[in-house]
């Protein structure tokens, strides 16, 4: 089954949304009320709550999830709590005690998960970095609330590395009580990038073979732009060590390590111009050196720098 964006693209699963989710299953599993992942900006945060919002299949148990946008949060209890109603499709009242708003949580969550069938309540929250330490705390007056009432919570938190300084940093030198830490965060795992010929492969066989262009196409993108040279057996995946190499090649000249993971966005794009401007070209039968670097130069793959955040400008045309 195609997963789609809400704008109607299709997602590819990469082999990090699999390793995620099957940490996630896992940190399920083990009874916790949360799990934290980390990466570097463009490496797939995003897609992959887009992922798990918009396909269930992952995991055996039923679920509702709603995903969370942190920019609105405030530390205190009241606002959290007005927040977290908004999050899951509520209007806050601003005379309600914060007693009154969490039993509407609780009332909310609990009618969400009857008209759903569903057992567990799922809040995927982007950008946890910006969330206060001391608002994690309400996320645990928010669970035993829900814990009581027979409800089961679990929060996915997105943490993006470097977001505030030209180090590498981890948690964001997030300091968070004991109580927070064993509950949300004691499993803590980075979201990896391309890191190779091997999940280019795997990326590029899925877009070739099992993603649809759209939603009921039948037909996956490639093979709608070139159906002659798929019909002769022909795959883009066979590129995958070519790509790898010739990308590693412009970032070691703009600077960056000749070896190093790759942002999921950028990857994406190089495959998205090598299949909709250079297989659909008439007479195409392989790619050249040149073709490749003009898809990694419209990716900006060599101008990524996810260490620092320094931000270099294209030249002017």
């Amino acid at each position: 089954m195609t997963v789609f964006y809400k704008n109607g693209k299709p997602i590819v699963p990469s082999l990090s949304m699999e390793d995620s989710l099957t940490k996630l299953a896992s940190a399920i599993e083990a009874e916790y009320k949360g799990m934290g992942l980390h990466s570097l900006t463009r490496f797939g945060k995003s897609t992959l709550a887009e992922y798990i919002y918009a396909y269930h299949d992952w995991i055996e148990i039923s679920y509702v999830a709603k995903r969370a946008d942190v920019r609105s949060i405030g530390s205190g209890e009241s606002a959290m709590f007005d927040w977290f109603l908004t999050q899951i499709g509520v209007q806050s009242v601003a005379r309600q005690l914060p007693d009154q708003k969490l039993n509407r949580i609780v009332n909310t969550v609990s009618l969400q998960l009857q008209s759903a069938s569903a057992t567990l309540y799922l809040l995927i929250v982007d950008d946890a970095n910006l969330i206060e330490p001391e608002a994690f705390q309400h996320f645990i007056t928010i669970d035993n609330a829900l814990e009581k009432a027979g409800i089961s919570l679990f929060i996915v938190f997105l943490f993006q590395d470097n977001h505030t300084t030209s180090k590498r940093e981890q948690i964001n030198k997030l300091v968070v009580s004991p109580q927070v830490r064993s509950r949300f965060l004691t499993r803590y795992h980075r979201i990896f990038g391309i890191r190779g010929p091997d999940d280019i492969f795997v990326f590029i066989q899925r877009f070739e073979d099992e993603v649809e262009m759209a939603l009921g196409a039948g037909v996956t993108l490639p093979r709608s732009t070139a159906p002659a040279l798929y019909d002769s057996n022909w795959r883009m995946g066979n590129a995958s060590g070519m790509i790898w190499e010739q990308g590693c090649v412009r970032r070691a000249a703009a600077g960056h390590s000749d070896v190093d993971e790759w942002p999921l966005k950028a990857f994406s794009l190089i495959v998205y111009y090598l299949t909709t401007r250079v297989i659909c070209t008439p007479g195409f039968t392989g790619f050249t050196k040149e073709q490749i670097d003009q898809a990694i130069e419209f990716s900006d793959l060599a101008a990524f720098d996810g260490e620092s955040g320094a931000v270099e400008f294209s030249d002017d045309p």
